[in-house]
């Protein structure tokens, strides 16, 4: 299996502080994460900034599974 991260830092929460936004929203992942007891393939979180857009996704993928960004 593979993990599959992808965030948007276009918008204006990552303007001040990009590292200290992208830091929290992997944060809030890694948390939802640890609380989900069922974490494998086709298991998908989008991931949302800190003015409540979405920003981004995980997702847990097969090997064989291409994928672009």
């Amino acid at each position: 299996m593979k993990i599959i991260i992808l965030i948007s830092a276009n918008n204006d929460a990552f303007q001040e502080d990009a590292s200290g936004e992208t830091a929290r929203i992997l944060r809030e992942l890694a948390s939802r994460i640890e609380r989900h007891p069922h974490f494998s393939e086709g298991h998908d979180q989008a991931l949302y900034d800190d003015n409540g857009n979405e920003v981004g996704f995980c997702t847990v993928a097969a090997d064989s599974q291409k994928w672009e960004l």
